[in-house]
C-alpha cells in the first residue's frame, strides 16, 4: 500500500468504521439485563483485563502501523489489535475462580460455545473469515516479484510487444504471508478465549446463573467483534490495493476490470463492519442479552 492508499485508507476507516459503530451501538439499545448482581471482584478485573488488553492493542497497533518494511505495518496493525484484545479476554475470564470451603456442590450444566456466541455477528464474521481467505488464495497466486525480488509484490502481463507491464504493490505473498500467520494465531487464540469463558466455572454459588450467563456472552460478544475486526480490516486493506493495481492496467483483461470495481465497493462495506466488530470490543461492559439456552 503506497503514501496515498494508505492515507485513503485510513480516511475511509476513520469514516465507514465510524458509521459501522455507531449503527452497531443504537441497534443494541434495548432493555436487557445488567451484571449488577454480580459482585464486584467478578466484574473489575474481567473489566480491568479486558481493557488492558485493548489499550495494549491500540498501542502496539498505531506503532507498528508506522512502521514496518513497505507498509506492511499499516496491514498488521488490525490483526495485532484483535490479538491483544483476545488476550485480554482470556486473562480476564482465568481470574474468575469457583467457590472456596468445606460447603461445595456440583451441579450438571451442558455449556456450548454456539449458545454464547451473538448469532447475527458470528456469522457476518464467518463470512468475512471466507471472503478474506479466498482474496488471500487470488492475490497469492497472481502475485509476481517486484524489482526487489520480494514475492508476490508485484501484478504484470505481458501488453504487445512493449514487454509486460508491472503494477507495484500488489498484495501477493510478501504481504498475504504474514497476515495469513496473524489470522490463524487470532483465531486460534479467539477459540481457546472462548473455551475458557465456557467452562470457566461459575464465581459463586450465590450468583444467579442468568447472570452469570450474560457475563459470558459479553466475553464471547467481545471475542467474536475482535475477531471480525481481526479479518475486516485486512480484508479492506487487500481489497483496496488489490483494486488499484487492477483498474490501472492498460491492457488488462475485462474481468480485471470488473473485479477491480468490485473488490473497490467490498472496501466500505468492509470497513463498516469492523466499525459494527468494535462497538462490543469497546463497550463490552455496557448491557447483556440473558436469554435462555438451550439445556
Amino acid at each position: 500500500m503506497d503514501g496515498s492508499l494508505g492515507v485513503a485508507f485510513l480516511y475511509g476507516l476513520a469514516i465507514f468504521g465510524g458509521l459501522g459503530a455507531l449503527v452497531s451501538w443504537r441497534s443494541s439499545r434495548r432493555p436487557v439485563a445488567v451484571v449488577d448482581d454480580l459482585p464486584w471482584s467478578i466484574v473489575w478485573p474481567t473489566a480491568l483485563h479486558r481493557w488492558t488488553g485493548i489499550t495494549i492493542g491500540a498501542v502496539v497497533g498505531i506503532v507498528i502501523a508506522r512502521s514496518g518494511e513497505l507498509a506492511t505495518g499499516l496491514l498488521m496493525a488490525a490483526p495485532l489489535f484483535g490479538l491483544c484484545t483476545v488476550v485480554g479476554v482470556i486473562t480476564g475470564e482465568l481470574t474468575i475462580r469457583p467457590p472456596r470451603g468445606p460447603a461445595r456442590t456440583a451441579t450438571l450444566e451442558v455449556r456450548r460455545i454456539r449458545d454464547y456466541l451473538p448469532r447475527s455477528l458470528s456469522r457476518a464474521v464467518a463470512v468475512t473469515g471466507i471472503l478474506l481467505l479466498a482474496l488471500f488464495a487470488f492475490t497469492t497466486a497472481a502475485g509476481r516479484p517486484d524489482g526487489l525480488g520480494h514475492a508476490g509484490r508485484a501484478l504484470s502481463r505481458q501488453c504487445g510487444s512493449d514487454g509486460p507491464e508491472f503494477r507495484v504493490p500488489w498484495p501477493g505473498l510478501f504481504y498475504t504471508g504474514r497476515l495469513a500467520v496473524a489470522v490463524a494465531v487470532g483465531l486460534l487464540l479467539a477459540y481457546v478465549a472462548l473455551c475458557t469463558i465456557v467452562r470457566r466455572p461459575r464465581p459463586d454459588r450465590s450468583t444467579d446463573a442468568s447472570v452469570d450467563d450474560a457475563l459470558r456472552e459479553r466475553a464471547a460478544r467481545t471475542v467474536t467483534g475482535a475477531v471480525g475486526i481481526l479479518l475486516a480490516v485486512p480484508l479492506a486493506g487487500v481489497s483496496l490495493t488489490a483494486a488499484n493495481s487492477l483498474l490501472l492496467f492498460s491492457c488488462g483483461p475485462k474481468w480485471w476490470d470488473d473485479l477491480g470495481f468490485g473488490l473497490l465497493m467490498l472496501v466500505p462495506v468492509s470497513l463498516t463492519f469492523a466499525g459494527w466488530c468494535a462497538a462490543p470490543v469497546l463497550a463490552p461492559l455496557t448491557r447483556a442479552n440473558p436469554r435462555g439456552r438451550a439445556q
